[in-house]
């Protein structure tokens, strides 16, 4: 009987495996094989991920296995979620962390205070709420954001890129986050935040003294084409690109035409290097905000679109 296509990735225990249909002989002959893999005591999969997250889940859901009334949270959570990482490091580096019934600093499992277990095939975890306070209660708020932002648009419930950017939206979002937390990076997650590195960029304008620029607006160019901008801060677009993105010459091209077009409606641009804003560690961001113009710095606050 072929145990990865019984439980795919996912870690059992030999109980589990029995009930699959294996015999006892079965199971004794697939763990001579030496085709599996053990995590710890009575725990194993049938093979390893390929990928760091779902390496890292699996190590996850191994540490589930066998412990009643605990669940995935803070950084195991956001793997299991599907949330970005914003340690600036492999998941499988960040380490496990669970809630149980009472704290053990050994394997990492901290007291539940409360928190409602959300099933998932990895194993129950945290809601995204809860995860979302947890890491924003944990982490620097250029880091924070990273995770809010991207929690901010899945509680949205919806992909359209006019409602995302709406103060509606982003009100109603704000106030699910905070409902019973109160941290920075919950008041002023924004559903219209594309990407982790966008959050970061924002996060550090906003710890340099600079007012919070919208996300994800969307803008006409003089040809009445429309588009979406990542930040705009009153007439400046800032697009926070990553590395990746102009290594192809049509995309290079692409922005050009799109960047020109915004720059005859009025709007000026400041494209931030990569480098500038995601170096390793993220301590050494702390003057990614002074490449924008500071006389932005006085102007009005967010517009309401």
């Amino acid at each position: 009987m072929n145990l990865e296509a019984i439980f795919g990735l996912r870690p059992f225990t030999r109980r589990q495996a029995l009930e699959a249909g294996l015999t006892p002989w079965q199971w004794q002959m697939a763990l001579a094989s030496g085709n599996l893999h053990r995590f710890r005591r009575n725990v194993y999969c049938a093979r390893l991920a390929p990928g760091d997250r779902d390496l890292y889940l699996q190590h996850v859901a191994a540490g589930l296995l066998g412990r009643t009334n605990h669940l995935a949270c803070s950084t195991s959570a956001l793997a299991v979620l599907g949330l970005p990482n914003p340690y600036f490091t492999s998941w499988m580096r960040a380490g496990v962390t669970l809630a149980g019934p009472r704290s053990d600093p050994g394997p990492h499992i901290r007291a539940n205070t409360g928190l409602v277990p959300v099933p998932t095939p990895w194993g129950p975890t945290t809601d995204l709420v809860d995860t979302a306070a947890s890491i924003a209660a944990e982490l620097p708020l250029p880091q924070a954001l990273m995770v809010t932002d991207a929690a901010a648009r899945s509680l949205a419930g919806t992909t359209d890129r006019f409602e995302l950017a709406s103060h509606n939206c982003r009100t109603e979002v704000r106030r699910r986050l905070t409902e019973a937390h109160d941290h920075p990076a919950l008041r002023l997650a924004n559903p219209a935040a594309e990407s982790p590195a966008e959050s970061f960029y924002r996060g550090h304008m906003l710890l340099e003294g600079l007012p919070e620029p919208d996300c994800g607006v969307p803008m006409r160019g003089v040809s009445g084409t429309q588009y979406f901008v990542d930040l705009l801060l009153d007439d400046l677009v800032i697009e926070v690109d990553g590395r990746l993105k102009y290594t192809n010459v049509q995309v290079v091209i692409d922005e050009k035409v799109r960047e020109d077009d915004l720059r005859g409606s009025g709007l000026a641009f400041l494209r931030p290097s990569s480098r500038t804003y995601m170096p390793t560690p993220p301590s050494r961001c702390s003057a990614c905000g002074s490449s924008v113009p500071r006389s932005t710095a006085h102007g009005e606050g967010p517009r309401d679109r």
